[in-house]
């Protein structure tokens, strides 16, 4: 067995940032569908974590529980490294489900993406108004409101929004903008999150390097 940290939002919520995951190498075993595997791409240059979907002589199909779309590359056996089997986030250990069992959680977080989808499309508009002008950010208690961190993966430092211990927000430093995840534009005030942009680290985000408001 062996530990790796987790970074990126393709397995939401199954896996989330920054949990560290179990992974049992298969060795005389064969993956299944329905199992957590970390391997390596042919299409980039370091490992990936996504469930396996399907098992094929031509070779094994894998995708995110929150990716639309099955992976691209198919991946023969001896590129799969292990099986994640359980998540850490600081003392807590999540068992993290294969096989079967992992099929039907695979299903059903892809039945929730498609329901948020159209939920999402059919509010929309009235989402977008209250986000934009800030209703319910103004009524949110100071002590409820989610503040920015960073932390270090993959070797390089990166932002995060958290509401609690959860990540809420992303800054993509290469579009230059902080990404949001719904429904929580409601109560962030992109504009206040403006100073964390510059590439020039202040003060205050020095301070925030440990984790305090």
């Amino acid at each position: 067995m062996f530990f790796a940290s987790y970074s990126g939002p393709s397995m939401n919520p199954t896996l989330r940032e920054p949990e560290i995951m179990e992974v049992v190498p298969y060795g005389n075993h064969h993956p299944h569908v329905g199992d957590v595997a970390y391997f390596l791409s042919p299409d980039v240059d370091q490992p990936i974590v996504h469930r396996i979907v399907r098992i094929t002589p031509a070779g094994i199909s894998t995708q995110g529980d929150n990716n639309s779309r099955i992976d691209a590359s198919l991946l023969q056996p001896d590129s799969i490294k292990g099986r994640v089997t359980a998540a850490w986030r600081g003392q807590k250990r999540r068992t993290i489900t294969g096989g079967l069992a992992g099929r039907m959680t695979g299903h059903w977080r892809r039945w929730q993406r498609t329901f948020r989808r159209v939920m999402t499309t059919l509010l929309s508009p009235l989402y977008q108004s209250l986000s934009q002008r800030g209703l319910v950010a103004r009524m949110m208690p100071h002590r409820f409101l989610p503040r920015v961190v960073t932390f270090q993966s993959g070797g390089q430092e990166r932002l995060r929004l958290l509401l609690g211990q959860r990540i809420i927000g992303t800054y993509d430093a290469q579009a230059g903008q902080w990404r949001i995840t719904r429904p929580f534009k409601l109560i962030v005030n992109a504009g206040s999150l403006t100073g964390w942009q510059s590439p020039v680290r202040s003060k205050q985000h020095a301070e925030l390097k440990g984790g305090r408001p």
